[in-house]
């Protein structure tokens, strides 16, 4: 099989075997390069001119793109990032600093002091006390996921008995 060339070797063939396409063997062709000969008959006169099908064919080359390359949209925010920063931005939620009461992102897998606490406050987390508001909002948070967790779990199996019911 050949693979995705930017300039492919051209061989030309006179009759109909091998297999081929306007006079074009589809030996070391890719799939892609055979697929656009056969599904563009347009290119039946130019196709005599080597030149014209390199340049088609790099043209027309299919560039793989990988999940972590592609911009996805964030319904949360309405902007378009990267598979890692839509991970994190619904692995975190809005919650208040258990010290100074500003608006926090709390991540819901970390229950470490750090996360409770806005970063500006972060060198009064040194000492070997942990103070009280600290692990009321950590509690808090805990529950407050709790129920969250529960709500989407619900919503999820309402809809699945809902669309096992149509069938």
């Amino acid at each position: 099989m050949a693979y995705n060339n930017k300039y492919p070797n051209i061989k030309r063939t006179g009759g109909p075997n091998p297999r081929n396409r306007y006079g074009v063997c589809y030996e070391g062709l890719s799939r892609q390069q055979r697929r656009l000969l056969l599904e563009n008959p347009l290119l039946k006169e130019r196709a005599q001119d080597d030149q014209f099908l390199q340049i088609l064919f790099e043209v027309s080359r299919y560039k793989n793109q990988t999940s972590k390359n592609r911009y996805y949209y964030d319904w949360s925010t309405g902007d378009f990032m990267k598979m890692e920063k839509l991970h994190e931005s619904y692995d975190t939620i809005d919650w208040t600093c258990a010290l100074s009461g500003e608006p926090i992102r709390s991540n819901i897998n970390n229950f470490s002091m750090e996360n409770f606490v806005h970063p500006r406050y972060h060198d009064t987390l040194t000492g070997d006390v942990v103070d009280a508001r600290i692990i009321k909002s950590s509690i808090a948070f805990q529950e407050h996921i709790k129920k969250l967790l529960l709500n989407q779990q619900k919503e999820f199996l309402n809809l699945a008995r809902k669309n096992s019911n149509k069938n």
